[in-house]
């Protein structure tokens, strides 16, 4: 059996197996005349043509759709299909992706028409889906989100209403992320990480914590979604992942030297090919401000380039900007200092030295002085935020004791950072 693949709302071509554990994505021939040949659909590195893909370069893309981890084990038990097979997962829970991309049984329309009336979750419904990764109990509300966290895609009514799968033909419109116990205190770490970032002025996803039957979950608005006045006009924007948009597969081999996804000559090659070359500024900014955090998971799945003006296959060309930041989180404070990805410094223990400045410097294309200059300044601004952020997080009642740790980590390295570039 092939799979539709639809980009808002509109068939584009075909996943289909072509063996075991092997798949490949076809244009529609139609199609590709229509648009012409290099015109990127799905993904920057799937342009349009009419050959079909291979399978290393459609998994690149698909596999960015997926979760991973105990979480996708978890999920293909519970549909009881090999969780190693993206193809299998992708056909049960390819209806509501990031994105503007479906995935759906061959002939089946991608909008139900007439919606069906929405299945709303009581307070215990959705206490224990937040509990675990348990699958939606209707086949048409199925959801995909990459990552290792368990996380839920859920479609909300307004901006504080009622919850529901995404289902009745609605797609999502919030990613919801519980407190799991493996690390405690998980929702006020990222809760805080990411609002140091906006105030320093980083595109950051908007959250808020929120809390049912006593468990804490964060709560983000989808960037990849807009919702109409009525609340149910709701539209996909399209957006991909540096790791797609390179066509780099999210599951290369932990010991390979692409494991950890683009490094910085990627991904300024990536921008200037199509977004704005000045969206380098933000990428090491929040460089820094995940070195002074203590976020060292700051890989190729985690930047995005989101458009946010085209709602359909019609619309304008695509005008890719850099996505709003997901997932800032310290590590270091649970003595889990990883570097992956578009970091700086490789010690973590230690403050970033002018050597790895010049060294991002020149994989980047970038200014040394300049450099030193947005180091400094993201430095002053984010040992500011910290303690103001602090403040609100005990006004706002989601203030926990990992939010002190983070301030004083946060407080040492920016004075670090900030005396190290200012000889």
């Amino acid at each position: 059996m092939s799979l539709d693949v639809c980009l808002y709302g509109e068939r584009v071509g075909t996943l289909f197996p072509a063996g075991d554990n092997d798949y490949r994505l076809a244009y529609d021939p139609e199609l590709v005349q229509k648009v012409g040949p290099g015109k990127a659909l799905l993904s920057n590195s799937l342009p349009a043509r009419p050959e079909p893909y291979s399978a290393e370069a459609t998994q690149a893309y698909v596999e960015g759709l997926l979760p991973e981890g105990p979480r996708r084990r978890r999920l293909g038990q519970e549909l009881d299909i090999d969780a190693g097979d993206g193809y299998l997962l992708l056909t049960e829970l390819g209806r509501d992706c990031s994105g503007a991309v479906t995935f759906l049984p061959a002939g089946e329309s991608a909008e139900t028409g007439a919606r069906d009336p929405i299945a709303w979750l009581s307070d215990d419904e959705l206490e224990q889906a937040l509990k675990r990764p348990s699958l939606p109990p209707d086949a048409d509300a199925r959801f995909t989100l990459p990552g290792l966290r368990h996380k839920l895609a859920l479609y909300r009514e307004g901006e504080d209403g009622r919850w529901a799968w995404p289902g009745a033909g609605l797609p999502s419109t919030h990613v919801l992320k519980p407190e799991t116990g493996e690390y405690p205190e998980y929702v006020a770490n990222e809760m805080f990480c990411m609002t140091v970032a906006r105030q320093v002025g980083l595109p950051v996803a908007k959250a808020t914590v929120e809390e049912v039957a006593g468990r804490r979950f964060l709560v983000s608005p989808r960037y990849d979604r807009v919702v109409g006045e009525d609340g149910q006009d709701v539209s996909r924007l399209h957006c991909e992942s540096f790791c797609q948009a390179l066509g780099i597969s999210p599951v290369a081999s932990v010991a390979g030297e692409d494991s950890d996804g683009p490094g910085w000559t990627e991904a300024r090659g990536l921008l200037n090919a199509v977004s704005r070359p000045d969206e380098v500024v933000n990428l090491l900014t929040a460089a820094f401000c995940n070195y002074i955090l203590g976020n060292g998971d700051a890989h190729g799945k985690n930047f995005a380039l989101l458009d946010r003006e085209k709602t359909s296959l019609a619309g304008p060309e695509c005008r890719w900007r850099l996505a709003p930041l997901t997932d800032i989180t310290s590590t270091v404070v649970y003595d889990d200092p990883i570097h992956q990805g578009l970091t700086i410094s490789e010690e973590y223990q230690e403050t970033s030295y002018l050597l790895e400045l010049a060294e991002v410097c020149e994989a980047c294309a970038f200014d040394f002085e300049v450099m030193r200059g947005l180091a400094a300044t993201t430095a002053t601004r984010v040992g500011m935020a910290v303690e103001t952020i602090a403040t609100r997080a005990k006004q706002e009642g989601w203030h926990q004791p990992i939010v002190e740790k983070i301030v004083e980590l946060a407080a040492d390295r920016s004075f670090g950072l900030g005396a190290e570039v200012e000889y």
